[in-house]
């Protein structure tokens, strides 16, 4: 954990509650619109038992702890994108946003990924399991991330679902076994147009953009993200500049909504 020692992090049990909740999220988005806030939301989902079994305790903690934590954030532009681009890009795509959206929430799934599964990925390791994820937790907390430490219940019940996190999002293969195999996982070319143009449209330069931590979800270093651009410049969505220290990007689109459309 050496690249987060220093950085504020929050673990949390958050998810618990949800997992991946790939099918959930779907069906979430199907009654969500623009202005809807976590109590209409939560009402038009109950009233058309949009989640079937599901009881209204869960109904309410997955709309209030999961979409609405990951999807709701910054006014609500993750649930316009994934709405925007959902019923025009095949599931992996969007699992991928799912994934970044889901990571930028969960500091321990970030570091997860980036400090478990891709050095293991790396050194050609075939499987992760949740033994794996358990001494992730025990040296977080003996590095104080975790602080107080959580009940040797809860350490078992997050290495499960750390686990089975990655499984919901393609990391890892399926399946209830403890220990699962990594399966092949490269960051799709939507993904990087949509990621350079939101970064472009938060204001920041270009060289910012190589050193956005959404990139390590996807194994990336700064050379890779110039090699993942170049490949999407090729669409003629941007022109790409790189002299191997200054990135200079000539942008088509004016607006996030013109990228989506490109995107679709």
């Amino acid at each position: 954990m050496s690249e987060i020692a220093n950085q504020d992090r929050d673990y949390t049990t958050e998810l618990s509650k949800g997992q991946g909740a790939i099918s959930e999220t779907l069906t979430l988005l199907e009654y969500w619109e623009p202005g809807v806030d976590t109590g209409e939301l939560t009402e038009r989902v109950m009233e058309a038992g949009a989640l079937g079994r599901s009881t209204a305790t869960r109904t309410r903690d997955l709309i209030t702890r999961v979409f609405s934590r990951r999807y709701l954030a910054d006014d609500g532009r993750p649930a316009y994108v994934l709405k925007s681009i959902k019923d025009r890009v095949s599931l992996s795509t969007l699992k991928q946003f799912l994934l970044v959206y889901t990571a930028r929430q969960h500091d321990i799934l970030h570091d997860f990924i980036t400090e478990v599964y891709w050095p293991k990925y790396g050194a050609g390791a075939e499987k992760i399991g949740r033994d794996d994820a358990r001494s992730f937790i025990e040296e977080a907390h003996a590095m104080g991330i975790i602080d107080p430490g959580w009940s040797e219940t809860m350490v078992v019940r997050v290495a499960r679902y750390l686990v089975g996190t990655l499984a919901d999002f393609g990391l890892l293969e399926e399946g209830r076994q403890s220990t699962r195999r990594i399966t092949p996982f490269h960051v799709e070319g939507s993904l990087v147009m949509y990621l350079a143009h939101e970064i472009h449209f938060d204001g920041y330069n270009d060289n910012s953009i190589l050193e956005h931590p959404d990139w390590c979800l996807f194994g990336l270093m700064q050379e890779d993200v110039v090699r993942q651009l170049e490949q999407v410049s090729s669409d003629g969505h941007f022109i790409v500049q790189y002299s191997g220290e200054l990135l200079r990007i000539s942008w088509q689109y004016e607006s996030l909504d013109e990228c989506l459309d490109a995107i679709a």
